[in-house]
This record gives structure tokens, C-alpha cells and sequence, in this order.
């Protein structure tokens, strides 16, 4: 079977890419997040994540983790802890890992919010650096967000 065309995949309706140059925290060892607004009345029923090109820094980092949950509640609800660094055994797909959307309905957001993207380095192996030192790395979040309302 052949790729499904743009106008046949409709399941995922946003996509968030996030590159190495996006990151700007100097601080050795510290988290850096990105957010992705959802309004208010909307369902988000599934998350998503494909690593274009694995994560590298400029020295001797070795872990790039990323979790993806709901800004302000369950951090990791959409895709619990996935590696993205080239030195670690890094994902290349991954979908619906968290508890809002792993064998449950999702999560509405009854007012806006936003959906949570962090990154953190240097999770266990004691080899520091900064995410501002990343010098490759990409990767595509895709969501599905209804909206509960379409007429107001």
C-alpha cells in the first residue's frame, strides 16, 4: 500500500517541528520548553512524534530526552519519556505513549491551554551541557485536536 497523500491523512490535525536552532538555554543541564496553543472546547486525541535527525551537541552530551503532556497538568499525558540524542538509543516513531491518550479518550480543554514539549538534557549519565550547544537534530510533533464546537 502506497503513503497516504496530505488530503488522505486527515487524523492528525497540527504539526509542531522543532529544530536544534530552536533551543536557546544556555544552562548546563536544564530543561528548555516549548509550548503549542489549543483553544478552549477543543479534544486532543492523539500525539505523536517522528525524529527527522537524531539530536547532537558540540561536546560530549549523550541524552536528550523529550515528554509531551498538558501545560499546567499531566507533563507527560500525551507521550511519556522518549531518547533523542544520537549518542543514546534514539526513537524514530512514537505515538500515544502517555496516560491521557494511551487507552483512554484524550483530554478537553474545557478553557485554552496548551500543550507541553520538553526537552531535557543530561538526564542520568553525568555528561553536562547546554541545549543552546545542540548543532543537528529535528523533530515533527503531529496532534489530533477536534473541536467540540465547530459552529460558535
Amino acid at each position: 500500500m502506497a503513503k497516504l497523500s496530505n488530503q488522505e491523512n486527515v487524523y492528525f490535525t497540527d504539526e509542531l517541528v522543532i529544530k536544534y536552532s530552536d533551543f536557546t538555554v544556555s544552562t548546563d543541564d536544564t530543561d528548555q520548553t516549548f509550548t503549542y496553543a489549543v483553544p478552549a472546547g477543543s479534544l486532543v486525541t492523539a500525539a505523536s512524534a517522528h525524529l527527522r535527525t537524531a539530536f547532537d551537541d558540540s561536546g560530549a552530551g549523550d541524552e536528550l530526552d523529550v515528554i509531551v503532556g498538558v501545560t499546567g497538568g499531566d507533563v507527560d499525558g500525551l507521550l511519556t519519556i522518549a531518547q533523542l540524542h544520537t549518542d543514546g538509543t534514539e526513537i524514530s516513531y512514537v505515538a500515544n505513549t502517555g496516560a491521557l491518550v494511551d487507552n483512554e479518550n484524550g483530554t478537553v480543554f474545557t478553557a485554552a491551554g496548551s500543550i507541553a514539549v520538553t526537552f531535557s538534557p543530561n538526564t542520568s549519565t553525568g555528561q553536562s551541557y547546554a541545549l543552546s550547544e545542540l548543532t543537528a537534530g529535528e523533530i515533527v510533533f503531529r496532534f489530533a485536536i477536534i473541536d467540540l464546537d465547530p459552529n460558535a
